[in-house]
């Protein structure tokens, strides 16, 4: 869409992982986005995030707003996950003509985002419960819907939990504030470049190519 460009990157700690993002074109002027993380690595995570792949493609179709997608994703995600398991997920609707984010947030990673006015980042901290915790009618008490406006080269940061807790020798995580200082000091680039920034700082902080976790980031930056 004219309005943003969109750019991600995936790699699984093992031959396949349990991280998922997806979009899906709710009309001419509105997108949905989403990204989640399974509880757990490997085929077990990877069968799981299938599920949720199929319950995304069909619930998104129904055109809800964010608290009530992801309360039908735990209703139906409650009648197939293993009682072992959960999903965070963070679930985004961009209006292009409104210029407008909606989003909650089922217990996955506080999204990034960087203000171009007040040059500053931030993390959205609405409250929300993993999928598949709670499985009855009072999961909808634990998810808020937040709403904002977006303005030209504003970013829009997600990523999964691999990216902010991975260690280094010293187990020093790579954290939120080292996240947030690049995405403030690389929010000229465009979005391909700001993932390339994060994943080579990552790399290089950790000093190894072996993943402890999945690591996903999506990048998304406004026109």
């Amino acid at each position: 869409d004219e309005t943003f460009k969109i750019h991600a990157f995936t790699e699984a700690a093992a031959e396949v992982g349990g991280d998922y993002y997806d979009t899906y074109k709710l009309d001419e002027h509105r997108f949905a986005v989403v990204i989640g993380d399974v509880s757990g690595k490997g085929t077990s995570a990877a069968f799981h995030m299938s599920q949720m792949k199929g319950i995304f493609q069909s619930i998104v179709q129904l055109d809800l707003d964010p608290k009530s997608f992801l309360v039908n994703a735990n209703n139906a995600l409650s009648n197939c996950l293993q009682r072992t398991s959960f999903i965070t997920l963070s679930y985004f609707i961009i209006d292009t003509k409104a210029r407008s984010l909606e989003f909650s947030r089922a217990g996955h990673c506080p999204t990034l985002y960087y203000d171009k006015k007040k040059k500053q980042a931030k993390y959205f901290e609405n409250k929300g419960l993993g999928l598949g915790i709670l499985r009855n009618q009072t999961f909808e008490n634990f998810i808020e819907v937040s709403k904002m406006k977006f303005k030209s080269d504003d970013i829009l940061l997600l990523y999964t939990d691999g990216i902010s807790e991975a260690t280094n020798s010293e187990n020093e995580e790579f954290g939120y504030e080292r996240m947030k200082n690049l995405l403030e000091q690389n929010a000229h680039y465009d979005p391909v470049m700001v993932q390339k920034v994060f994943i080579g700082k990552l790399y290089e902080f950790c000093k190894n190519t072996n993943l402890n976790d999945d690591y996903t980031i999506l990048v998304i930056k406004f026109n």
